[in-house]
């Protein structure tokens, strides 16, 4: 039986979210959910979105990032549910499909009862709740974050990096700096010849690497990148360490998206397994050799350059790392990964 794909809105103000009842005579009657529905034939699940809180609701809405994914087999029929992050824009709350709605926190959606499928929702959003103080932290500690990192020497696997870019492609090529910190690795690119888009997602820290190389940075999330084909090459130096689980899968197959056929993507993560908070309150996305081969394979369009453990001394301290080299490759390349596990 195929899935069934549709949406759900994660409406959010002042720190409070929208969960909305179903009306009796409904599937699961009296069953709270996040708003959403069928995605049509041609539509993308923003337009769905859009479409759908204009119908349920009579509001207009602006449709933010990607929240997590929910698949869920209700015996009669198999869905996938994709919820987005939402913003509601102008109108006032018309109940047309439902027969009540609350705002609660996060921490008290559990108090209700939930439709099965929209359950790992909320799950993702707790999770990522837990992650959100990790943005705050470079934004008050920007500048010893910056003389922190800036010196690190990580020059060995940018130059295997370029060395792969350079063998995969001829002419100029464009390297994405996916979370690019200080900016120290892009001014190595940058210097060696390469057009290079910076990416920071704080706003302090954007600031202050642009001062270090000498060009502007995009200051946005990377859950936020939605461009297509446009990069020989991105890297994520110890960058998407930061994104939950429930989002990492996304993502990355962004960042593909993003990637020309045969560009190359590099990223690192710390060793262990699961998510967890340091000392620090930063929040990070753990993984083993086998666990990073693991979401991989699920991505596709991927064949397995390299995954290799690293010890690197910081602060006093031995560090594991887990880094991952691989390449975009058409369809009838598939199946690199699946050989490497």
């Amino acid at each position: 039986m195929p899935y069934l794909d549709v949406t759900a809105a994660v409406i959010i103000d002042k720190n409070k979210v929208l969960a909305a009842k179903r009306s009796p005579g409904k599937h699961l009657a009296g069953h709270w959910e996040f708003p959403g529905g069928k995605i049509e034939p041609g539509e993308t699940p923003e337009q769905c979105l859009k479409r759908e809180l204009k119908e349920e609701f009579t509001i207009e809405s602006e449709i933010g990032e990607f929240v997590t994914e929910s698949i869920f087999d209700y015996g009669d029929k198999r869905i996938r549910l994709l919820a987005y992050k939402v913003k509601h824009l102008s109108g006032e709350f018309q109940l047309i499909d439902h027969d009540e709605i609350r705002w609660l926190p996060i921490e008290e959606l559990d108090s209700l009862k939930w439709a099965p499928a929209d359950l790992p929702i909320i799950e993702a959003l707790k999770q990522q709740a837990k992650a959100q103080p990790t943005a705050e932290f470079y934004s008050n500690n920007a500048k010893a974050y910056y003389d922190e990192t800036l010196t690190n020497d990580v020059n060995h696997v940018c130059d295997r990096f370029l060395s792969t870019l350079s063998s995969t492609n001829s002419g100029k090529q464009h390297i994405l700096d996916l979370g690019c910190g200080a900016g120290r690795d892009s001014k190595v690119f940058i210097a060696a010849g390469f057009t290079v888009t910076a990416l920071e997602a704080s706003k302090e820290l954007a600031l202050l690497a642009e001062k270090h190389i000498g060009q502007p940075v995009l200051n946005m999330r990377y859950q936020q990148l939605q461009t297509k084909n446009t990069y020989d090459g991105i890297w994520s130096c110890a960058s998407l360490l930061h994104c939950p689980k429930s989002q990492i899968e996304y993502v990355m197959q962004n960042c593909i998206d993003a990637l020309k056929e045969g560009g190359v993507f590099y990223f690192s993560f710390k060793y262990g397994e699961g998510e967890r908070l340091d000392a620090r309150g930063r929040f990070f996305n753990d993984y083993t050799l086998k666990s990073l081969k693991t979401l991989i394979a699920k991505l596709g369009k991927l064949e397995i350059i390299d995954v290799w453990l690293e010890t690197i001394q910081s602060k006093n301290a031995e560090q594991i790392w887990v880094n991952g080299l691989v390449r975009k490759v058409c369809e009838s390349g598939r199946g690199a990964v699946k050989d490497m596990l």
